[in-house]
């Protein structure tokens, strides 16, 4: 497949999916991530809404107490989690993280996590609860990836240990994009947040989660 390295190019619809009314294929087929035009304008706006309700010094502060009780992606979820009001477990996003693009395999026990979700959601399989499943999905990949990276970085300073992880070792480096009827990888390790109608609402977010873990844990 095509690598491209151009930004321009994140402007370009992304591969489409298929829809399903239950499991990770409804998930797939109800977020922004996955959508172009107006679906992907409606369902962002419902993930910009519900970051909206959440303060990033909280999260960083929540980050910081859980640090070092367990891995940078449980607690990545686990403190979006709370802050959005979904119960159902860390795992279970994990789960879901693993299988979320549509090229990676799923199977029955991707759907049952998904399912799980839903529950911890409110039991209603629509847009708003797929656009609050795919910001923990978010968290439990790239936000904890940019937690693991900063953890490894010399740098004292949380802040400054995050920004450089953001500039060497970015946690997101490829996407994929539609150009001429053709799936193409596009390089993003130069916007860790992409650009475009898809660069990610929340980079706050991320950022204090990530800078929280970094400052809660002993380095």
């Amino acid at each position: 497949m095509e690598t491209i390295n151009d930004a321009a190019a994140l402007d370009l619809p992304v591969p489409a999916v298929p829809f399903a009314p239950r499991g990770i294929a409804w998930l797939r087929a109800s977020v922004a991530r996955f959508s172009t035009g107006a679906d992907h304008d409606r369902r962002r706006a419902l993930a910009v809404a519900a970051l909206a309700t959440v303060d990033p010094a909280a999260l960083r502060r929540r980050a910081a107490e859980l640090a070092g009780s367990r891995p940078p992606d449980l607690i990545a979820v686990e403190v979006l989690a709370e802050a959005l009001g979904v119960t159902g477990s860390a795992e279970a996003v994990a789960a879901v993280a693993r299988a979320y693009h549509p090229h990676l395999p799923s199977g029955p026990d991707t759907d049952a996590a998904v399912a799980e979700l839903v529950a911890g959601c409110g039991e209603a399989w629509d847009e708003p609860t797929a656009a609050r499943i795919g910001l923990l999905v978010q968290a439990c990949a790239a936000t904890a990836g940019l937690a693991g990276a900063a953890l490894r970085r010399p740098e004292a300073d949380a802040d400054a240990a995050v920004a450089a992880a953001l500039r060497d070792d970015p946690p997101v480096r490829i996407t994929r994009r539609v150009r001429d009827g053709r799936t193409v990888l596009v390089d993003i390790s130069a916007l860790p947040f992409g650009s475009g109608p898809h660069a990610c609402p929340g980079q706050p977010h991320a950022v204090a989660i990530a800078a929280g873990i970094v400052e809660g844990s002993p380095r």
